[in-house]
């Protein structure tokens, strides 16, 4: 005997997996730091709490941190950030300062277009992977062809393409892969 599901299941199943698949394929140690994002940020040195702040990214790409100003962190990671950070500290503040950097809130954006039923902007905190943006944006329409699925990407001006099988994604089987603010996903429509 086998199991049919109805479409209402169906679609309730690729939702579940299309929200769980995220968390699981999304690597916050990945993730590079952009415009909008607000960062806190914990200096700890001699043993004790020494500074604290919480900031947003400005356009420019810069955060004010404690003691030492502006600081350029757009494309950097948390762990980048907090390495530069302590660098910046021991040479003229603290002896072995320990500087944790925390990702508070993601303010970035990310575009989908293409065969979704509704493209546009979405921000980066609600759609951390292709197939999550794809979801958002209402899924794929009935000419979509997720299997070509592109996630476009400008990284030092140069741009680069992800060719992505979002189809082998939804399925469980393929990657999903994280997104950066600013990135593309495009879904074409399939050859009929």
């Amino acid at each position: 005997m086998s199991a049919r599901r109805g479409p209402v299941a169906s679609a309730l199943l690729v939702l579940a997996m299309a929200l769980l698949a995220p968390r699981a394929c999304a690597d916050p140690q990945d993730y590079r730091v952009g415009p909008g994002d607000v960062l806190d940020i914990s200096i700890v040195a001699g043993g004790e709490a020494q500074e604290h702040s919480t900031g947003a990214v400005a356009l420019d790409g810069s955060i004010q941190c404690p003691l030492v100003g502006a600081v350029r962190v757009a494309g950097m990671s948390a762990a980048d950030i907090a390495s530069e950070l302590r660098t910046r500290l021991a040479r003229d503040y603290y002896v072995d300062p320990r500087v944790a950097v925390m990702i508070k809130e993601f303010g970035a954006t990310v575009s989908v277009s293409g065969e979704v039923r509704r493209p546009g902007l979405y921000r980066l905190n609600e759609a951390r992977t292709a197939l999550g943006a794809c979801v958002l944006a209402g899924g794929f329409s009935e000419f979509a062809s997720a299997r070509s699925a592109r996630v476009i990407r400008v990284r030092a001006g140069r741009t680069q393409v992800l060719r992505v099988d979002l189809a082998r994604a939804k399925q469980g089987r393929g990657e999903d892969p994280p997104l950066e603010a600013g990135d593309r996903v495009e879904i074409p429509r399939r050859l009929l």
